[in-house]
């Protein structure tokens, strides 16, 4: 007896159960976007650029004005990790994360085309791209959730295939997102070196080899790619690519555009049917 009443009441409220864990998974992004940047200062030894470090990045790339190499950060790891980040696109949440070991084993012309590419994700909303499809998928899977109350009948089988489909359709868009907001990143990279050294061809190998030394000093191979990664060998190609033709780059602006407005839409009508 005891048995059948847990059972019934685990059944009668997995619908709710179902629904809460897709609104926690929902507001993680949410919260994760707005306060890891915050914990990340606070669990790691982070310091703004030091006079030396501000003068040679802003000798190589004169768009690094005071206030914004305010909001870079230098990771502290004795040297061992070389690489770049951008943490969180909320205003005042927000830094450009360099490690110790980039600055002081890529030159400084090299150290700023790295910059250079992370400033183009901040610039270009790439960290909102990636979490409205996050989002999107969430909500997405909370309507269907909701629309498949009404199937009592198989109503435990349903939502099992919406947990499922949430979240491929989450790991599908952001494989396929994720590599185009590299390439995106790059030929903002090239721009913002033109305008220095007013050649974009120049721009396009200073990149290229600041990439390939930090492709070297991470132990990654060239051509190694991974889940939102794309290799060293994609990105050289399209880089070169954008110095002959400057189509791909407005493809890539328009299509990315594309996706972030239909994410939008579908959270916009997917809240509509919720709220209905």
């Amino acid at each position: 007896m005891i048995a059948d009443l847990i059972s019934n009441l685990l059944i009668a409220n997995t619908p709710w159960d179902w629904e809460s864990l897709l609104w926690f998974l929902l507001l993680i992004p949410i919260v994760t976007v707005v306060a890891y940047p915050w914990l990340i200062k606070k669990l790691f030894p982070l310091n703004k650029l030091s006079r030396l470090q501000k003068r040679k990045l802003q000798r190589a790339l004169p768009y690094v004005d005071d206030q914004f190499a305010d909001k870079l950060r230098v990771w502290e790891t004795g040297d061992r990790v070389c690489n770049a980040a951008v943490l969180g696109c909320v205003p005042g949440f927000s830094f450009v994360l360099v490690s110790d070991a980039l600055l002081s084993r890529l030159s400084s012309r090299y150290a700023a085309a790295i910059v250079a590419h992370e400033i183009g994700h901040l610039r270009l909303w790439h960290v909102p791209i990636r979490l409205s499809v996050v989002f999107a998928g969430g909500i997405l899977g909370m309507t269907l959730v909701h629309l498949g109350e009404q199937q009592s009948d198989w109503q435990m089988l349903t939502q099992s295939a919406v947990i499922v489909g949430t979240i491929a359709y989450m790991t599908l868009m952001l494989h396929f997102v994720a590599p185009l907001l590299e390439f995106q990143a790059d030929a903002f990279a090239v721009d913002l070196l033109s305008n220095h050294n007013h050649s974009r061809r120049r721009s396009a190998r200073m990149l290229i080899r600041a990439l390939s030394q930090l492709t070297l000093l991470s132990g990654i191979e060239p051509s190694q790619r991974t889940w939102l990664y794309p290799s060293f060998e994609q990105r050289r190609r399209v880089i070169l690519s954008l110095t002959s033709s400057s189509r791909l780059q407005l493809c890539l602006q328009r299509f990315l555009a594309a996706v972030f407005l239909s994410q939008i839409a579908l959270i916009i009508c997917c809240l509509l049917l919720l709220v209905g």
